[in-house]
């Protein structure tokens, strides 16, 4: 008796622990917003005046740098998106559909991270 009390109620359990981990199958949208240039350097100086310990003037020149290291960093990203966008129009003028479509594969290979990155961080 005590054995099927015991066989019951860790049935339960089990029951009850596994519908708790059961995701809800609507999925919320994402909205967080990419930060800005400025935001990205304010937020790295801060990171390293915290760890180097720096002065507010330091600190200063270090968000100047931080700033244009990022907006270069942006305008780099732009060109080489630009530039894959050239190289598919190109591709797609010497490809049939079916090679097209196997060649847009193999640029994003399975497993490639490709989308928005936490904390700012750009791809490289």
């Amino acid at each position: 008796m005590k054995k099927r009390i015991f066989a019951a109620a860790m049935a339960l359990c089990l029951l009850a622990g596994t519908s708790a981990f059961a995701q809800d199958s609507k999925k919320v949208p994402m909205t967080k917003e990419r930060p800005t240039a400025e935001q990205m350097a304010k937020g790295r100086t801060e990171r390293m005046a915290e760890k180097l310990n720096l002065n507010e003037t330091q600190s200063k020149q270090l968000y100047e740098i931080n700033l244009q290291d990022i907006k270069d960093m942006q305008k780099q990203a732009e060109q080489m998106r630009a530039n894959r966008k050239a190289q598919a129009e190109k591709m797609k003028g010497i490809l049939t559909p079916e090679q097209f479509e196997q060649w847009k594969q193999m640029q994003d290979p399975p497993g490639m991270n490709r989308g928005p990155q936490d904390e700012g961080r750009q791809r490289p």
